[in-house]
């Protein structure tokens, strides 16, 4: 079998950008099926008629991207084309599948035709996946569809990220006092991330001992803002910006702390909360979106985020605990999240 993955530009890389659709594909190749990178070009109508029988299934995660232009008009246009070439497809012999990483795209200003390209492929796919009951749920509430769903776990990250350095060696290297209990945010800067709720949080329960290391990856005027405002506003603040951190230096800054902390005010689900685990890190994350049904106190602290003052306890609750009381519990979670089982899921899904 072999299925079309649309997943990045930069394909299905362990090492260029979010390893997800690498480790399935390697996970995938076991069970008999070729994973390869698909991109918008290899949806016309002449590239499906020639593929026809050599292609077997059409994998989908962010449809925004195969439509995405700036002018609004241009954006209908790409996204009418879409769901007809979609929709030509399955009459051609093709099974479509989409994964559901999100309800909607976080920042987005066309709601309205995201809804209605999700409402229409989720009715043409063959088969939809998520993460997570609750979206299992969204799907019919928002979509209409509740045959054909396929609840199937996020992967984990251990494998793709080098992980040999020691909390002392990262703090090092990071300059940070080997002493201080050190609460981490990684990843993009942009409004559904609840950064600024992070600093404020941080200023209301943090004392001498504490520091906040943020590795920001920007790429937005958004994000170079909000870094600008941070840097230089406090020593107990450990500020590293960039457009992109390699597989090896990831270990740096999840190694140096003790939590993970990641106060989304929109999320459904998050491969940040996965990486977290993957370095064998509690999180701190909010009651929100598939997130419930993957932390526990055994890997880490939920709050209920519209309750004030809740991100303060939970940031002083972690606190009150060692890294090495999270350990087993999140190997055990880990061992959950494994690729051969994903895989096998994932077919049973494509041959539907």
């Amino acid at each position: 079998m072999k299925a079309l993955f649309f997943w990045e530009e930069s394909g299905l890389s362990l090492d260029r950008g979010n390893p997800y659709g690498g480790l399935l594909a390697r996970a995938m190749a076991n069970h008999g099926v070729e994973l390869l990178p698909g991109y918008p070009e290899q949806l016309s109508d002449a590239w499906l008629e020639e593929n026809r029988g050599e292609v077997d299934v059409l994998h989908l995660h962010w449809p925004h991207f195969l439509y995405q232009t700036t002018a609004l008009s241009g954006r209908v246009s790409h996204c009418a084309d879409l769901i007809g070439r979609l929709a030509r497809a399955r009459l051609l012999g093709y099974k479509v599948v989409w994964t559901m990483h999100n309800l909607y795209p976080h920042e987005s200003d066309s709601r309205d035709l995201d809804r209605l390209a999700r409402l229409a492929i989720t009715q043409i796919a063959s088969a939809v996946i998520v993460h997570c009951n609750y979206a299992r749920d969204l799907v019919k509430q928002h979509f209409f569809r509740d045959s054909g769903v396929f609840v199937i776990p996020h992967g984990h990250f251990v494998d793709p990220y080098a992980n040999t350095v020691s909390q002392a060696e990262a703090r090092a290297k990071l300059n940070i006092p080997k002493d201080r209990f050190v609460y981490l945010f990684f990843g993009n800067v942009r409004p559904n991330k609840g950064v600024e709720h992070l600093l404020d949080a941080f200023t209301n329960i943090s004392g001498e001992d504490d520091v906040l290391l943020l590795a920001a990856k920007v790429y937005s005027d958004y994000g170079s803002s909000l870094v600008d405002l941070v840097a230089g506003k406090s020593q107990r603040i450990n500020v590293h910006a960039s457009s992109f951190f390699g597989n090896d230096e990831l270990q740096l800054y999840f190694n140096a702390s003790n939590a993970v902390v990641l106060p989304f005010v929109d999320i459904l689900t998050s491969g940040s909360v996965i990486t977290a685990l993957s370095f064998i890190r509690p999180v701190v994350v909010p009651a929100m979106g598939c997130l419930p049904e993957l932390v526990d106190d055994a890997v880490g602290v939920l709050y209920e985020p519209r309750e004030r003052g809740s991100l303060e306890k939970a940031m002083s609750v972690i606190k009150t605990r060692t890294l090495e009381s999270y350990e087993q519990g999140i190997r055990l979670r880990l061992q959950m999240l494994d690729w051969d089982p994903i895989a096998q899921l994932t077919l049973e899904a494509y041959q539907r």
